[in-house]
């Protein structure tokens, strides 16, 4: 598969804070789950993992019009440095970190595009049917999250993302930002009261 395939992208959150990991997990090379690097293609790895790098992108601070550019980025990256991949962290750690070294960059400005926003588009979230009041109201609990999550620092970014939206177990986060499993369990629990704190600051202000 051609890393610039297009395909229709998932609202990041659109499941709320909690989305399952499901499509990223049974391609890792160390995971528990024993699944075979050897026997994963670029064309297997860009399907099980294009929702992820979307959003995880979008939660390591892409701006919206500009996350078609920085997924594409990310698997340029990756279709270049697959087979170089040695197996030394779980292939969903491997790839996120490609996917936060593409958003630092686009954080920084690089081919940033200055476009408006994006109006609402119905097959971005997934729904049966919503009204443009629950459209309206999923937008902006996304934002809500994606905006607190740019007041983060890069590695507690990294647990919020990995550990809270995606699931990532606890392990794997550890191994990739060389702390303890303690610590990341401390963090996510903090990032947790404090996301919530934030969600509640926001319903009184609505009022």
């Amino acid at each position: 598969m051609n890393p610039c395939t297009s395909r229709d992208p998932p609202e990041p959150g659109a499941d709320g804070p909690s989305s399952s990991s499901g499509e990223a997990e049974g391609a890792d090379a160390t995971s528990a789950d024993g699944a075979s690097f050897e026997a994963t293609s670029f064309e297997e790895l860009y399907e099980r993992y294009f929702e992820f790098v979307w959003r995880s992108l979008r939660m390591l601070g892409v701006a919206r019009e500009a996350l078609d550019d920085a997924v594409q980025d990310t698997f340029g990256v990756i279709v270049r440095q697959l087979p170089h991949f040695e197996g030394r962290s779980s292939l969903r750690t491997w790839v996120f970190g490609v996917a936060q070294r593409v958003a630092a960059n686009h954080r920084r400005g690089h081919r940033r595009k200055t476009a408006a926003l994006e109006p609402l588009d119905d097959h971005r979230l997934a729904s049966a049917e919503p009204d443009a009041h629950a459209h309206a109201e999923l937008r902006e609990a996304v934002d809500a999250v994606v905006s607190f999550c740019s007041t983060l620092d890069p590695g507690r970014r990294a647990v919020f993302v990995l550990g809270i939206v995606e699931n990532v177990p606890a392990v794997e986060i550890a191994a990739l930002l060389g702390i303890p499993v303690n610590t990341v369990y401390t963090r996510a629990r903090a990032l947790r009261l404090a996301l919530r704190e934030q969600l509640q600051q926001r319903e009184v202000e609505h009022d």
